[in-house]
């Protein structure tokens, strides 16, 4: 899978224009680990993740990292898997754990006078409740799935408060397969559906148009015909 997707990123020339993140399918276990074994285990799992960057000659510092891609926009990797997925229930719960959240914040200051700040995970950081869900048109979750996908408390509050007080203009992940577009304490929230999975007929992605100054950035949902 890691060679077909590089092929298909080199044939169009995009690897310079291209940021990996890891997602749960990619440091996964659908079986059940004894706690004795489960750090060696997901130290594995982290090392294939790295082996298949490698076939792409995408070398990455460990996540999370700030990447600029001008003086205006700076793109911050996360890897929101980074504490494994040790069993076939918790195999699509997210984690960001404390030694990340705390490189975070030294990355976003870092690059603190940059105009346009994206920050970009697989999964969502906000789960809304199922009220919530109604109201805006997305499928409800049951309190197994929710509680099966979603992130620790601790981990998405401190996130949020990370992206408010530096500004980020958006938080863009996937996982959840579904589109989203709306604010949680100010902070923008962009959930990508799945672009390989066709729904009524269409591939859907997110486009972003940032403007010269950087002062305004416009997403755009574009469809594609099968």
């Amino acid at each position: 899978e890691w060679k077909t997707f590089w092929k298909i990123i080199n044939k169009n020339n995009l690897n310079n224009k291209s940021v990996i993140i890891p997602g749960n399918h990619d440091l996964c276990c659908l079986g059940v680990r004894r706690p004795k074994s489960e750090k060696k285990l997901v130290a594995e799992d982290l090392k294939k993740f790295y082996k298949g960057l490698g076939i792409g000659q995408k070398k990455l510092p460990k996540y999370p990292i700030g990447i600029p891609l001008n003086e205006k926009i700076v793109v911050f990797a996360i890897d929101s898997c980074n504490k494994g997925n040790p069993t076939g229930v918790t195999n699509a719960m997210g984690h960001l754990g404390y030694r990340q959240l705390e490189k975070l914040a030294r990355e976003l200051y870092k690059y603190r006078d940059v105009k346009v700040k994206i920050v970009i995970l697989h999964h969502s950081p906000n789960i809304p409740g199922n009220v919530t869900a109604l109201r805006r048109g997305v499928d409800e979750m049951t309190d197994f799935e929710r509680w099966g996908m979603e992130m620790p408390k601790e981990d998405r509050r401190s996130l949020r408060l990370l992206c408010l007080s530096h500004r980020v203009r958006l938080v863009l992940h996937g996982h959840l397969h579904r589109r989203e577009d709306r604010r949680v304490n100010s902070v923008r929230y962009i959930g990508a559906p799945a672009s390989t999975q066709p729904k009524n007929g269409k591939y859907e992605f997110y486009t972003y148009e940032i403007s010269h100054s950087g002062g305004r950035v416009t997403p755009k949902m574009v469809s594609l015909r099968k």
